[in-house]
């Protein structure tokens, strides 16, 4: 049996013992008392209210209402409890984490907003400030040590485990209609005027003729496109239904391999497409999912080591719950 090593990603980590940076302000009352204490230490009601309406977007208010919401909070509750008994073990073993790290995460989460004022604005609508959210990052990282060493570790996968566990799944690994495609945006917005909209119009039309007289399309994304893929020639990769904005998507799976579109209208702007290869809808082979069923195979223990591993540390530690 060999040892099969993978690295949980941010979002992953997250998904296991729940976000600590993610909230959005919510203060009901007597918000600072414990909800639960996990070994002396508290969860707070506006911990707890605040993390169910960022995943939610179920307010204080409607969860008295709804007693599926009800449910869903004191679960919520079950998985803050755990994230504070991972937490604590890093901190026991005094596992560290470099301010260049935090800080390599804050750039991450700050290049997702458009500007450094929308990352900030953001931050004020979610009751956060920079200094705030480095802590919770370091936490998070600090339960991803944890995670990776007492869980990710001492999950074992063997080869006949992965053929079985892809039999039995045969269904589930289907490889989905998809197609590479390059692009070209000029960007205008949903609202601009007429005039603005002309001239965009006019300078989109002036692009697509270059393209459709066989200009090397990959130079023409990166001397006019407007948008990030500039850079990588306008590549968006293999991309199937469902990913991509209504117009987009429609043009782009009209097309045949080599063909580029008309002016495709969003939201963003002018598109200019051209589909470089196309994959039709197929089951897989275990060949070729073999990769894929590894690593939900793999998840699968991990989930099941955590839970594993969670439930020895709740065993040993002193948790009482108060919700109401």
């Amino acid at each position: 049996m060999t040892r099969r090593f993978v690295v949980l990603t941010l979002a992953l980590a997250l998904a296991l013992v729940g976000s600590s940076w993610s909230f959005v302000a919510a203060a009901p009352p007597s918000a600072q008392d414990a909800v639960a204490q996990v070994n002396g230490k508290k969860i707070t009601y506006q911990e707890l209210n605040t993390e169910f309406l960022a995943r939610t977007r179920v307010s204080f208010d409607k969860v008295q209402e709804d007693p599926q919401a009800q449910q869903a909070r004191k679960e919520l509750l079950q998985q803050l409890i755990d994230s504070e008994l991972v937490l604590e073990q890093a901190e026991r073993q005094k596992l560290t984490v470099t301010p260049q790290a935090v800080d390599e995460q804050v750039k991450s989460i700050r290049g997702r907003f458009p500007s450094e004022e929308a990352f900030k604005q953001a931050l004020s609508t979610n009751g956060l400030t920079a200094e705030r959210l480095k802590a919770n990052i370091k936490k998070d990282m600090l339960r991803q040590q944890i995670l990776k060493k007492e869980v990710l570790e001492k999950v074992l996968v063997s080869p006949k485990e992965v053929e079985t566990f892809f039999n039995e799944r045969k269904d589930t690994y289907v490889q989905e209609e998809a197609v590479q495609a390059r692009h070209v945006l000029i960007k205008v917005a949903p609202d601009a005027s007429p005039e603005v909209e002309q001239k965009t119009k006019e300078r989109a039309n002036a692009v697509l003729a270059k393209a459709k007289k066989g200009e090397d399309f990959s130079k023409l994304a990166a001397q006019h496109s407007e948008d990030s893929t500039k850079d990588n020639g306008g590549d968006l990769g293999y991309f199937g239904r469902g990913r991509m904005v209504k117009p987009f998507e429609e043009a782009a799976f009209a097309l045949k391999a080599g063909q580029i579109s008309d002016l495709v209208r969003s939201q963003f702007g002018y598109h200019i497409i051209k589909v470089e290869a196309r994959k039709e809808a197929k089951r897989l082979s275990f060949t070729e999912a073999k990769e894929w069923a590894e690593k939900d195979l793999t998840r699968e223990k991990a989930r099941a080591r955590y839970g594993e591993y969670v439930g020895g540390l709740r065993e040993k530690a002193k948790i009482t719950v108060n919700l109401k």
